[in-house]
């Protein structure tokens, strides 16, 4: 399984992830120009997008006949701000989309806003992917984690006194990351990061203190493409 990165960070976050024929898109972040470019245009093998909450840039991808999944709660946003429908998702219940991928929406913090991270499943693995969120509520440690795309957006320490901390911090991504590490864990992308108030390699260093030496913690930046496998050779 590959995963692309569009763009991650404050100018937009857009992702793929490329699983034998198949492409999952994650978020809708990004102008479609810049999506189309990535996967070299081949909408067809799309099997859709999810969304964690409502992106500018959706009506965009829709235009393309991409289907946009969203939990119910963030379609109710997005067609209360937009005027337009994505497919709704019950949170919590797994969906099996077209190809080789299923999907299970969760909710999490990102102040007044409706937000939902994702458990994306294939055969090549589990990724938990986690973006614009407080935190994370639920505990996923049980839960053989393979694959990360999890949002340290910045570091407290770094920020001015009026900037917002509505976002993942470091503290905040270390913890989760730290109970997600099992034996199964692979690799993690960090992604969000702030370009005011962040620090990639010290976010990388800080966390990869915490895992398995044989876990790649890598920085999503935009045009990073990375393998996830399950076996190291």
């Amino acid at each position: 399984m590959i995963v692309k990165t569009i763009g991650s960070g404050s100018s937009g976050n857009g992702y793929a992830l490329i699983s034998g024929g198949d492409i999952l898109l994650l978020e809708c972040g990004v102008p479609a120009k810049e999506m189309l470019k990535a996967i070299d245009y081949q909408t067809s093998r799309v099997v859709g997008c999810i969304a964690s909450h409502v992106h500018s840039f959706i009506k965009q991808y829709m235009q393309y006949g991409i289907k946009v999944y969203t939990s119910d709660e963030v379609q109710l946003d997005i067609e209360t701000i937009m005027g337009e429908k994505t497919i709704g998702l019950q949170r919590m219940k797994r969906k099996n989309l077209l190809g080789c991928f299923s999907v299970i929406p969760f909710s999490v913090p990102h102040g007044e806003t409706e937000c939902d991270g994702w458990l994306i499943d294939t055969a090549e693995g589990r990724v938990l992917f986690i973006t614009d969120a407080e935190y994370c509520p639920y505990d996923f440690s049980k839960m053989n984690i393979n694959y990360g795309l999890i949002e340290c957006n910045y570091s407290e320490d770094y920020l001015s006194a009026d900037d917002s901390g509505s976002k993942n911090h470091l503290q905040t991504c270390k913890r989760l990351i730290q109970s997600i590490n099992s034996n199964s864990l692979r690799s993690i992308g960090l992604i969000h990061l702030s370009a005011g108030n962040g620090n990639p390699q010290r976010f990388r260093n800080e966390i990869s203190e915490l895992v398995d030496s044989d876990v790649d913690i890598w920085i999503a930046e935009k045009g990073t493409e990375k393998e996830f496998r399950l076996t190291p050779f």
